[in-house]
């Protein structure tokens, strides 16, 4: 978490050392013109897919491109345990850092009789 917000507060444009200040190391990835912090347990490589712009938002869109996991955050699948994980999530509401660490529902499920009483309405 510290060196995570370290990286969002801390701009190479100002701070050309800012690896060496947070401990942190990086390799240059394989398929995207940025680095991998090696420190952390997932890298999502994105490329820029899109820029949007609005009156009310300004988003960058990416297209993903590849994902190295260590092995200790899967799942017997091969893919990411977010409980494994223990996801950092940023609320901006709050200003603070929380951990994901409960599955509360099955997605594409949770609201199948919702859709069973909306489609019976029509």
């Amino acid at each position: 978490m510290e060196a995570a917000d370290f990286f969002g507060i801390a701009t190479g444009n100002k701070m050309a050392d800012k690896f060496v200040k947070s401990g942190c190391h990086e390799e240059k990835s394989k398929h995207v013109n940025a680095p991998v912090i090696t420190e952390f347990p997932v890298a999502l490589e994105c490329e820029l897919a899109e820029i949007v712009e609005t009156e009310n938002l300004h988003g960058v869109v990416g297209r993903i491109v590849n994902v190295s996991a260590d092995e200790g955050v899967l799942g017997e699948d091969g893919k990411v345990d977010p409980l494994k994980l223990k996801a950092l999530i940023f609320d901006q509401f709050r200003s603070g850092y929380y951990v994901a660490a409960e599955k509360v529902g099955q997605a594409w499920n949770a609201g199948k009789e919702l859709m069973k009483a909306a489609k019976a309405g029509n």
